[in-house]
């Protein structure tokens, strides 16, 4: 290999490792991201729809935790809250809706379409 091809591989090398390890990074970041975010969404609870009631019936979280309530059952359904907030109308089937608790107390809550459906939301003292 002559100097000049040597000097040119050189080159071209050194670009490759740079943008190698331009992806590593972003890479690395982009999975930071998406473990932060999967780790936020872990906290709180999740209630199911199904069968035309809310499992569980009732849910104990800490304050600023959210909870998330997925339709999983045939029928439409919503959510509404008998401390005078903003529910949700219509839930479709396969949909999810959340809620963020951050006072301590006992939250009662019905579904909207059939109000013999109800559930609690307990949000634990700190």
């Amino acid at each position: 290999m002559t100097t000049r091809r040597k000097i040119h591989a050189e080159k071209y090398s050194w670009r490759l490792r740079a943008m190698l390890a331009a992806l590593f990074l972003t890479g690395f970041s982009f999975s930071a991201a998406i473990t932060r975010e999967a780790t936020a969404a872990n906290k709180g609870g999740k209630v199911s729809i199904a069968d035309f009631q809310f499992t569980p019936a009732e849910i104990t979280i800490a304050p600023g935790e959210s909870v998330t309530w997925t339709n999983n059952d045939g029928a439409p359904h919503g959510l509404e809250y008998q401390d005078g907030s903003t529910g949700k109308d219509l839930l479709l089937p396969g949909a999810s809706y959340s809620r963020r608790f951050d006072k301590p107390g006992s939250y009662d809550y019905n579904c909207s379409i059939h109000p013999y459906m109800t559930g609690r939301v307990v949000v634990r003292a700190q």
